[in-house]
């Protein structure tokens, strides 16, 4: 097809020759070629709008972030007493029940002239991480792993004061038998 149109056109290049666009013709491609002046007016029209949203944006972001860390802080300031209070009935029955379980130990112990040497220094190495703890605490307020290992701590004590006032009565009790026995 492209050849037959070719041939026609050279064949008949006399009958084109002869035919001369009109003036205002090349104008009128020239403009639909070039970007007329009033388009490139807008062009700087959307750039402002561009830069006006954009700081707009900005300007809401920051406010917004500005409002949510007030009240985040507020929140964590109430999470922190809420969790200091709660902590701080969590370590009055533990150190209640271990201060009585003391007092069972040592009056077994009176009893019985018994003393372990190995349950003194548990307790104390255990009371010291208990003291170190707390003083992470109060540099870390909101730390759950800070409260949960003296928890931990608590409750360990208390088991071990139990295992060991358990020990102390079967020894007595086994001493009571052995007088009984004799």
């Amino acid at each position: 097809m492209k050849d037959k149109l070719e041939d026609f056109i050279i064949s008949h290049k006399t009958d084109f020759d002869d035919l001369e666009p009109r003036k205002d013709t090349w104008e009128k491609i020239q403009k639909e070629i070039t970007p007329s002046e009033q388009k490139k007016d807008y062009v700087w029209l959307w750039k402002a709008a561009a830069v006006v949203f954009l700081c707009i944006s900005v300007g809401l972001a920051v406010e917004r972030s500005l409002f949510s860390e007030d009240e985040s802080v507020a929140d964590v300031n109430v999470i922190s007493k809420n969790k200091t209070a709660e902590l701080n009935e969590v370590e009055g029955y533990y150190t209640q029940l271990i201060s009585q379980k003391r007092m069972e130990i040592k009056s077994v112990i009176d009893k019985n002239g018994l003393v372990d040497v190995e349950l003194l220094k548990d307790m104390e190495q255990l009371d010291q991480m208990y003291t170190s703890l707390k003083k992470d605490l109060k540099r870390n307020q909101n730390d759950e792993r800070l409260i949960n290992a003296m928890i931990q701590n608590l409750q360990l004590r208390v088991e071990i004061l139990n295992k060991q006032l358990r020990i102390l009565e079967r020894i007595s009790k086994h001493e009571q038998d052995e007088k009984i026995s004799v």
